[in-house]
């Protein structure tokens, strides 16, 4: 009779361990939002997304990790992966654009407040070009959700 008890005790401490454990890996998933506008057209990824304002949601529930939920106000949406993510770095929220013309490129997305960098390739050069004007760098604010 007391190894039942005992079996059972050790089954509630086993059980309890890991309740913990799970609590502590669901409280440290996040979900950070944002907003931002684009006074230009740009390609993110594989995402072309014309002027106007944006909301994003990243590591979503049910989203594969590294991932970007982009919302436009046309309903427009995109989930852009995010293959390099760095989580060392001071500044202020914002998405880095490389512009071309009326166009541009999104190089990075700087969230400070969850502490987060995803940086994105260059876009491959649909020609050769031999001389061409250094790109254009432009920072757009990106406005963080409070919680």
């Amino acid at each position: 009779m007391n190894t039942n008890r005992s079996l059972r005790l050790v089954k509630f401490a086993v059980l309890s361990m890991l309740t913990a454990c799970m609590g502590a890996s669901l409280a440290t998933a996040q979900t950070s939002q944002g907003k931002f506008n684009l006074p230009f057209e740009v390609n993110w990824a594989s995402c072309t997304l014309p002027s106007g304002n944006y909301s994003f949601t990243v590591d979503s529930p049910g989203v594969p990790h590294n991932s970007v939920i982009v919302r436009g106000e046309n309903h427009t949406a995109c989930i852009i992966l995010s293959p390099i993510r760095d989580d060392s770095f001071s500044g202020k929220s914002e998405l880095i654009v490389e512009r071309y013309g009326d166009r541009g490129a999104v190089r990075e997305l700087r969230l400070v407040e969850a502490g987060l960098v995803f940086s994105y390739p260059a876009p491959k050069a649909k020609r050769q070009v031999l001389a061409q004007a250094p790109a254009l760098i432009q920072r757009l604010p990106v406005l963080m959700a409070s919680k």
